[in-house]
């Protein structure tokens, strides 16, 4: 047989296996033979592409290095057909797949471009044939980077996707197989990403593995993961105090066999090589240094694979600089710790900035390393710049509970941070710490809207103009991640605009406080175990302070523990909608363990603040008490620290004035306003008609009706009357709260007054704070935030929250996002609001009387509140001349000195 022949020959067998009548290995085998010139060969590459994506698993790679083959071929010659472009989009997308899962990408931001580009090719999701392919591998790599750049919106969407995924292989003959063993890989790396044992995931998808065919190849790609999945879920599965188990060497041996695989390259091979030694030197964390050598020599393997280019590369220098650093613990080796310090100088360099996903533990590791070597002076300012890194992931986040997901760990990793500042006797660096790690979802809200304006102050008007046009569009959910990322990374650039990213300093806070008239910015923070714990103070003039309080301890304390356990139940009573108010007067209760909790806050934070450091205070005003603003951490933030006695029976509040903030940043925020001064106008809500979704508040209406004739003649009342008849004005609608909010008219006023319930959510899923209004209508803490920086030009003094737990945050008491901060955000100056249910009777007089000292006394809001408080405790107490008959009614003397009754609201602001 001549050549022309022969290659005719081939042909015909190469287009028929394409359509299912032979061997379709043999005709790939063919297609090589044929001239590297031909033409035809495009045309018949492009025919076998459909077959071979039938029969093609992600997991078998011989099968994907021959779609390569064959798409490099038909790229050179492709078919003038309408189906090529969407044949060539599924190859290429699985294709895409098997690299990002062997770690055979450099860039994921590219790939993922690359597969929306392919994803519109096939038709998006008009196209049943291919569309669902794409589309799965898409969903598969934006989920894995998502993972890496911690992208919480992303990973959240991801459930929802996953099954749609998962339905679409059910229902597909070819691929039903597959369903449950992709759900398994979706439990896999949501529990990795959740930090849970990984064992019973990977026994649940060991067990659908097992209902694959036997030659599946997704069985030995479960079997290549549960090398080293295995010995990482026996680590890492049990409690921190558990033992490490041990790592045999048949571990080892079939782990270090993985890195041999010839199909690997040079990034895929340096992936494999730094798990495994991760995982080998923390088989040795305790004293075996055999395993720990054995581990360095994978990771010097990892680092050595991956090139200068290479973005794993920082990944692999932290991974061997930590191995290094252990060693040197084992060793007392100070040249293991001077080659860990140099290995992360390169890490920290090649990371960038904070946009790098181990930019926080890249420079955590180097604080230690520059402790360990003496060499720098002040190690622990690396650790702060590290911090950083929370802060770009909470404004990466387009969502609130995306925000709160992504600041999760960072009031714990901030805490760390600022006792090494401590430790080199550094507390304005503390604070800073502190700072950058507290009120990040908060901080965001805020933010977003300045997004403009620093871009523009950073000289790219071109981002802002994208940004704007965005924004346009929709809400904050609308812009794109990538959009988002890219404005962060010009903002984080030198000159770009770091504020956005760092804490302010001490000259920042020191100036808000003068503008505030306050004298100090204090830092409560928890002790923790065996550490104790402290307060840091930026006062307005003079050093900054740290006070060590040993019996700050939340978990140690039985009275502690009688009053939080006394809280939550109280809580959830007020969650169910038929609860009986009077119930919460039980003196046995909730009432018992907040008068010994008064007792406690003195003796654990108080007392030494007040007695040992505020007389040391170069206060500017001596014709005042002292002001203290504080910043209380974690569990802290559920204590009214107003209420601690001494041990003669005097409340803090009558010795000092307190105020609170959500972090320093929302205190320069709010101190860079101008004040509003009072005026006898604005609007009263009185317990609105909320449809049986909760109980009436009587007294609330009394005490709104009271406050409005009283105090704010010119404003307007909505919601019920004392009768319980509704308002002519309205009945205390969303919409008319929300009008008022972002109101023009000069004629508002600029004090709301809210006598109405409100609601807190704390499921991570779900978690809001609300107002219940009229019909049952709900103002979530996001949309305040919405609407005020919609109104840049409204100004608004005061709003008083006289509603339940408008002060607790909604996902973390260290976030520190609530109805209350929620309006601060919005550039409301002053904000009242409450950590617990007040008895209405109570609630209904300290109102009046705050209301009383604001209008009729001309006093500032924090010390309106504080002057109403002492009133309460006053057995002489006088009451005002305009004081309604009603209210006067209501008044049980033996009733308003208690603690329950007026010290559970807070001030905010000015």
């Amino acid at each position: 047989m001549d050549e022309a022949a022969g290659i005719t020959e081939r042909c015909v067998a190469i287009s028929r296996a394409a359509f299912g009548r032979g061997d379709l290995d043999a005709a790939i085998a063919d297609l090589h033979r044929l001239p590297a010139g031909l033409a035809v060969r495009g045309v018949l590459a492009a025919d076998l592409l459909p077959a071979l994506l039938r029969s093609v698993a992600p997991a078998d790679r011989d099968r994907i290095r021959q779609m390569t083959a064959l798409l490099e071929i038909a790229e050179r010659h492709p078919p003038d057909t309408a189906e090529w472009p969407r044949v060539r989009a599924a190859a290429r997308s699985v294709v895409l797949l098997r690299a990002g899962a062997d770690g055979e990408v450099a860039d994921e931001r590219a790939m993922l471009t690359e597969l929306g580009s392919l994803f519109d090719q096939v038709g998006g999701d008009d196209n049943p044939a291919t569309a669902p392919l794409v589309g799965s591998v898409r969903s598969m790599l934006t989920y894995l980077q998502a993972l890496e750049s911690g992208d919480e919106a992303a990973l959240r969407r991801f459930p929802d996707e996953a099954r749609r995924i998962q339905d679409w292989l059910a229902g597909n003959p070819a691929m039903a197989h597959l369903a449950d063993t992709f759900a398994g890989l979706v439990d896999v790396m949501g529990a990795n990403h959740r930090n849970e044992d990984l064992r019973p995931s990977i026994d649940r998808l060991g067990q659908a593995v097992e209902h694959l065919p036997p030659d599946d190849p997704l069985r030995s790609a479960f079997e290549e993961m549960s090398v080293i999945a295995g010995p990482l879920s026996e680590m890492y599965g049990d409690s921190p105090d558990a033992p490490t188990p041990a790592l045999t060497d048949e571990q080892l041996a079939a782990m270090s066999g993985l890195t041999l695989r010839p199909e690997l390259g040079a990034e895929g091979r340096a992936s494999y090589h730094g798990s495994i030694g991760s995982v080998v030197v923390h088989s040795g964390w305790g004293a075996d240094l055999t395993r720990v050598e054995q581990g360095i020599e994978h990771l010097r393997k990892a680092v050595a694979l991956a090139g200068s280019d290479s973005p794993k590369r920082p990944v692999h220098l932290l991974g061997l600089a930590v191995a290094l650093y252990h060693r040197g613990d084992l060793t007392s080796s100070t040249g293991d710790v001077e080659e860990a310090d140099g290995l992360l100088e390169q890490a920290r360099t090649l990371a960038g900035g904070p946009a790098h996903p181990m930019w926080g533990a890249v420079n955590e590791m180097l604080s230690y390393t520059r402790r360990r070597r003496g060499a720098v002076p002040d190690p622990h300012k690396v650790a702060l710049e590290g911090l950083q890194e929370h802060a770009w992931k909470v404004l990466l986040q387009s969502d609130l509970p995306a925000a709160n997901l992504a600041a999760r760990r960072a009031a714990r990793d901030a805490v760390d941070v600022a006792r090494q500042c401590l430790i080199f006797n550094d507390p304005a660096d503390a604070i800073r710490a502190l700072d950058a790690g507290r009120g990040l979802a908060l901080h965001a809200a805020t933010e977003v809207r300045n997004i403009p304006r620093r871009l523009d102050d950073a000289g790219r008007p071109d981002l802002a103009r994208r940004w704007r046009e965005a924004a346009a569009t929709g809400s904050a959910e609308s812009l794109p991640t990538d959009l988002r990322h890219e404005v962060l990374t010009a903002l984080a650039a030198p000159g770009g605009g770091g504020a956005l990213l760092d804490a302010p300093g001490l000259d920042e806070i020191r100036t808000a406080l003068a503008a505030l008239d306050a004298d100090a910015l204090v830092y409560l923070v928890p002790g923790d175990g065996p550490l104790t714990g402290f307060a840091v103070i930026a006062p307005q003039r003079g050093p900054t302070g740290y006070i060590p309080l040993p019996n700050l301890h939340v978990r140690d304390d039985l009275d502690v523990e009688r009053y939080l356990r006394a809280l939550a139940r109280r809580d959830a009573a007020i969650a169910d909608p038929g609860r009986d108010l009077t119930a919460f007067d039980d003196p046995t209760d909730f009432a018992t363990s907040l008068d010994s909790m008064c007792d406690w806050a003195w003796r654990a934070a108080i007392g030494p603040l007040v007695e040992r450091y505020l007389p040391t205070l170069a206060r500017p005003d001596a014709g005042r008490p002292p002001r203290v603003v504080l910043v209380p951490m974690g569990e802290l933030a559920r204590f009214p620290w107003q209420a601690a006695r001494r041990s003669d029976g005097t409340y803090a509040v009558q010795l000092v004035a307190f105020s609170q903030a959500a972090s320093a940043r929302m205190l320069c925020l709010s101190a860079a306003l101008t004040p509003v001064p009072p005026a006898p106008v604005g609007l009263v809500v009185g317990d609105p008609d909320t449809g049986r979704v909760a109980p009436d508040l009587a007294a609330a209406r009394a005490e709104a009706y009271a406050i409005h004739r009283s105090f704010y003649p010119g404003g307007k009342y909505v919601g019920r009357r004392v009768d319980g008849s509704t308002s002519r004005s309205g009945p205390g609608s969303v919409d008319e709260v929300r009008e008022w909010l972002t109101s023009t008219n000069p004629g508002s006023g600029a004090m709301l007054h809210l006598a109405c319930h409100g609601v807190i959510n704390t499921d991570p899923e779900s978690a809001t704070s609300y107002l219940l209004l009229d019909g049952g209508g709900r103002l979530t803490a996001e949309e305040l935030v919405e609407l005020t920086a919609r109104s840049p030009d409204r100004d608004i003094g005061l709003i008083v929250l006289a509603a339940c737990r408008t002060g607790l945050a909604i996902n973390g008491y260290d976030e520190a996002y609530s109805l209350g901060t929620a309006f601060l955000a919005g550039g409301v100056r002053s904000v009242l609001s409450t950590q617990w249910a007040i008895p209405d009777r109570a609630t209904s007089v300290l109102m009046y009387m705050f209301h009383h000292h604001v209008m009729a006394e001309g006093l500032p809001a924090w010390e309106a509140l504080r002057r109403a408080q002492i009133w309460m405790l006053d057995p002489e107490r006088s009451l005002p001349d305009r004081m309604p008959a009603r209210l006067r009614q209501q008044l049980h003397h033996e009733e308003l000195a208690r603690v329950v009754a007026w010290a559970g609201f807070v001030h905010w602001g000015w």
